[in-house]
């Protein structure tokens, strides 16, 4: 067990190993992909950012600021912080280096190697070894809340933390996992009166190994890994990133571990640039670095139903629903399921609305409509494709179906509203 104090320590036995110390102290450069991830994956070490006190605890990307990242230093004391560091970008928008030194942007006391923005905007990170989670209102530069995480039976303290996205078991359920104990847990959150959440329940699932820091879903069109399916673990133990299939519940699957990539001194936290897909890994150790591994796909965009439908024949609300991962370079399909050959119109905007017509509402502020017959089972299926548009970047697009159905009140039927965003 690693405790705060040894995680800092300079290497020793017996007498100082001066080799030891130079090897601690240098860039982390002998990163290794594994195969066959090697044929289709690359490595890129984007050093060490300026203004960022070592050493570094999690990373992350902040929605609406994709040309900055922000990262965790000081980790596991007292005086923790989140920086924000301005990136570079290439021509094909990957990050390949730091525009500017890291700006302090709220204290983050004991902050470890998970890092996330998420529901309302707030900032969570993982606390240790205080086995807490530490979270940062929007527009504040302190810790606003810290909830213990010592609860149904989640032992040692918490490394790292990820919410689970679209497409995945338990999408929107916050992941934990313990540093320590290598328990991985799932907790819902539930928002308080302050504007911060409250643990709703937390449930326990498998122990890994490893030393479990940074974790993360890979997100589909990966090369060599199927689509939502498939775990990410820093084990800052082993200096690796290993690769873990998901169950039925989104844990992953013990016996499945395989190795990603090696030499990755001082594994901490790790995050997906939503522009290129990379994976940005900082560490710990070995100097203080920034890691980019480049190949993956991009993460698929939130999915969130709302309103309420209107019945058709046989009291059935028609029903809306997508195929796919809502992303950049994805195709997908929006599908709905109702009454039997129908004429009906898919609604297609970039803005809800809530307007009573035909004894249903309409939910979508039209930008333009797809006319369609359902099939024989009811059915229809608009395929998409999204193009690789970073200007489409985190764009909210809303569906809804209406159909001339006899069979309802004033002969049309509505499906309730779907909202999807690019990623």
């Amino acid at each position: 067990m690693l405790n705060n104090s040894n995680r800092n320590a300079l290497p020793i036995a017996g007498t100082l190993c001066l080799a030891a110390l130079i090897t601690s102290l240098a860039p982390a450069g002998a990163q290794t992909l594994a195969p066959p991830y090697d044929n289709a994956y690359s490595v890129a070490d984007l050093g060490t950012p300026a203004g960022v006190p070592i050493s570094f605890g999690g990373i992350a990307f902040k929605i609406g600021d994709p040309d900055a990242v922000y990262l965790g230093g000081a980790a596991n004391g007292a005086s923790g912080a989140v920086y924000r560091i301005p990136v570079t970008r290439d021509a094909s928008k990957r990050i390949n280096g730091f525009a500017g030194p890291g700006v302090l942007f709220a204290a983050a006391p004991n902050i470890d190697g998970g890092l996330q923005f998420g529901p309302g905007g707030v900032l969570f990170f993982t606390r240790y070894s205080t086995h807490h989670l530490g979270m940062i209102k929007p527009q504040s530069a302190v810790m606003d809340k810290s909830v213990s995480l010592a609860i149904s039976s989640f032992a040692g303290s918490v490394g790292s933390l990820s919410f689970v996205p679209a497409g995945y078991p338990q999408a929107g359920k916050l992941k934990l996992a313990s540093y320590n104990s290598g328990m991985i847990a799932t907790a819902t959150l539930a928002p308080d009166s302050t504007g911060t959440f409250d643990i709703a329940s937390l449930v326990v699932g498998p122990t890994i190994g490893g030393g479990p820091e940074g974790i993360f879903y890979v997100q589909p069109g990966s090369p060599l890994i199927p689509d939502f399916t498939t775990m990410a673990v820093c084990e800052y133990g082993n200096g690796a990133v290993v690769l873990y299939d998901i169950d039925a519940n989104g844990d992953p699957k013990v016996a499945t571990r395989r190795l990603f990539l090696s030499g990755l001194s001082g594994c901490e936290g790790a995050a997906i640039d939503p522009i290129s897909g990379d994976f940005l890994f900082s560490t710990f150790g070995g100097g203080g670095r920034v890691v980019a591994i480049r190949g993956f796909g991009v993460p698929c965009g939130a999915t969130q139903f709302y309103g309420q439908g209107l019945a058709g024949s046989g009291n059935k609300v028609p029903e809306i629903d997508h195929e796919g991962c809502f992303a950049r370079r994805q195709d997908i399909a929006i599908t709905t399921d109702g009454t039997p050959s129908v004429p009906g119109a898919m609604i297609v905007g970039l803005s809800s609305v809530s307007a009573p017509v035909f004894g249903g509402t309409l939910l979508v502020n039209p930008l333009f409509l797809v006319t369609h017959l359902t099939n024989s089972l009811g059915r229809y299926s608009m395929a998409l494709t999204i193009p690789d548009d970073t200007n489409l970047l985190n764009t909210d697009f809303f569906f809804q179906s209406v159909y001339l159905d006899q069979g309802a009140v004033q002969g049309f039927s509505f499906t309730r509203g779907l909202k999807l965003q690019v990623r």
